[in-house]
């Protein structure tokens, strides 16, 4: 009778332990493809547990952004300063050649949000994707990649709301949408009414990518670490703030090294 009694009693567990491992509440379908991707990783237990180094506070910056706000540029700025590797238009170009899709193809997919039919419909299709959920499936897998690496600034893409918050600097960039609009209009020689248009269409694009996919409003400071405004503050004061904390997660003999490197 007793081991009758407490067998039930074990079985919820291991569902409790997945939910545990879902900090950000992914929607089913995200969650299926860490899962499938993660598996194997996930047996070889917690990630550098044996390692009694000092560790970095942060791994990685991954910057949110207004359309036109110049996080691009500050994002290479920083990875000039610190030696780390900028993911960006980077990413678009290496999922469209793991996807044997040109280029456009691929940029059309990019931070677009699935239909609620996809989301629904995904974990149970894992043998075909249609085009538009091989992407996603494609750019989770990246940005897990990139993580694991380190040293590295993500640019976009939600990477903020996927990556392990407690080793991740996360960052949005904002502006005025004059000033944005301005800076889209030089930038591509469009008219100021069209590059207002564009946007606010492409910010709106990335919100409502961001709560679908990781059920978050993308707009909310409280979902960074740090939110900055590049048009009042300029593009180099945003990446040397952004330089400075990260220097300050560094272990002292690392950080010592970095300033050593850096000085005239």
């Amino acid at each position: 009778m007793a081991t009758a009694d407490t067998s039930p009693a074990r079985e919820p567990e291991p569902e409790r332990r997945r939910d545990q491992a879902r900090p950000w509440n992914l929607p089913a379908f995200l969650t299926a493809m860490l899962d499938r991707w993660l598996g194997r990783d996930a047996a070889r237990g917690p990630r550098e547990s044996a390692d009694k180094a000092p560790r970095p506070r942060f791994r990685n910056l991954c910057i949110s952004r207004e359309t036109g706000a110049g996080a691009g540029t500050i994002a290479r700025l920083v990875g000039e300063r610190l030696d780390w590797k900028v993911y960006d238009h980077e990413m678009i170009d290496a999922i469209a050649r793991r996807m044997e899709v040109p280029i456009e193809e691929a940029r059309a997919y990019d931070e677009l949000a699935p239909s609620v039919i996809q989301d629904w419909l995904l974990p149970m299709r894992e043998e075909h994707y249609a085009p538009h959920e091989a992407y996603l499936d494609h750019l989770a897998k990246l940005v897990e990649a990139i993580g694991r690496i380190g040293d590295s600034i993500i640019v976009g893409r939600g990477a903020g709301f996927i990556l392990p918050r407690d080793e991740t600097l996360s960052v949005r960039i904002v502006a005025p949408r004059k000033v944005r609009a301005q800076r889209l209009a030089d930038h591509h020689g469009i008219s100021l009414r069209t590059a207002r248009r564009a946007a606010r269409d492409r910010d709106a694009r990335f919100l409502r990518f961001a709560r679908v996919m990781y059920r978050v409003n993308a707009a909310d400071a409280h979902q960074y670490d740090i939110v900055l405004d590049s048009h009042s503050l300029g593009l180099t004061l945003c990446a040397d703030l952004l330089v400075k904390a990260i220097e300050s997660g560094l272990p002292q003999p690392a950080r010592d090294t970095l300033s050593a490197g850096m000085a005239p």
